[in-house]
């Protein structure tokens, strides 16, 4: 008898354990894919920018600043460490370890990040992406944010499987 038990309980635990494996992967997959989306639309804006044919000197700091940009931006998730996405983007993103000392004299001169953001609230899930300016002065971290996007994707009990709801 306890060892039906023992079984029933190792059965259960470990059913569980899979379940919730199953679970993150498929948070993954959609953060992923909001990340990529985002990137790629970014991608495209950055294209469309640049094949418009205005020549003052404004345009053109806008233009350098913004392939500065796109040439060197950072993933990081909601801790400021290092967030690699599974999916091929347009845009390759680098990786930092913005509290390593090495790299605080990059950080000096400021860098672009995104940080993500997942929420789960009940059957949905809400993923952020922040647009910050990193910088490092005065031995203080200054984030400034310089927009993001949200999306939310709710979980559908009828048809099994997420919906997007809102971007």
């Amino acid at each position: 008898m306890k060892k039906i038990i023992f079984l029933i309980i190792c059965f259960l635990f470990c059913s569980s354990i899979f379940k919730a494996q199953i679970l993150e992967d498929e948070y993954k997959i959609l953060r992923d894919l909001v990340i990529v989306n985002n990137a790629n639309d970014f991608f495209d804006f950055y294209n469309k920018e640049l094949s418009k044919d205005i020549q003052t000197e404004n345009w053109k700091t806008y233009s350098k600043q913004l392939s500065n940009k796109i040439n060197n931006l950072y993933l990081l998730d909601e801790n400021n460490k290092n967030l690699r996405v599974n999916n091929t983007s347009k845009i390759t993103f680098k990786e930092i370890d913005i509290y390593n000392k090495k790299n605080i004299n990059l950080l000096k001169k400021g860098i672009n990040a995104w940080k993500v953001i997942q929420i789960l609230e009940g059957n949905r899930i809400i993923i952020k992406i922040i647009d910050f300016i990193i910088n490092y002065e005065n031995k203080n971290y200054q984030f400034t944010n310089v927009g993001g996007s949200t999306t939310i994707y709710e979980y559908s009990c009828e048809e099994k499987k997420w919906k997007m709801k809102g971007k």
